[in-house]
């Protein structure tokens, strides 16, 4: 008598091997996965990190004095003076500060407040006389939150108009 279908066994073996297959597919998939959020948050944080970083150092370029605060040292009052009018007259002094609230890292200039960095995690500001010491750290988004830190240091101009 010869039955037509499988036999428990051949069944079983099957099974077996199908829940390899999909495991080994689950976990690719994971991986693939995880690895994506990590880049992303990577990118994320550099970006960040970075963008606060070209205008804090377009400002510290052109400082004169700088104002920081103590307690936290999450700010700092910039100031110069633009010498680049034909007289005295034509001077204007200009002044930006920056400011850590929540994790949006604020850039007042001149009046006009804006948003220079995101997921910004930390910000310090040093000085030890005319040399600027900053240091920032932004924390990416996503399920691993990946951390990036920058530290720089700046000389600030001297005071006045050199002749």
């Amino acid at each position: 008598m010869g039955q037509k279908g499988f036999t428990l066994v051949e069944l079983l073996l099957a099974l077996a091997i199908g829940s390899v297959i999909t495991m080994g597919t689950m976990v690719s998939i994971q991986q693939v996965l995880i690895g994506t959020d990590r880049s992303n948050s990577q990118v994320v944080a550099l970006a960040d990190v970075n963008r606060a970083v070209m205008a804090i150092k377009k400002d510290l370029m052109l400082t004169q004095s700088a104002n920081i605060t103590d307690i936290p040292q999450s700010s700092v009052r910039l100031s110069w003076i633009d010498y680049t009018g034909f007289s005295s007259d034509n001077w204007t002094s200009h002044s930006s500060t920056y400011i850590l609230s929540g994790t949006n890292l604020q850039r007042t200039y001149d009046g006009v407040t804006s948003i220079i960095g995101r997921h910004i995690k930390s910000v310090g500001f040093t000085k030890n006389g005319r040399v600027i010491s900053v240091v920032i750290t932004a924390a990416g988004s996503g399920a691993s939150k990946r951390e990036k830190t920058i530290e720089f240091s700046a000389y600030i101009r001297s005071e006045g108009l050199q002749e």
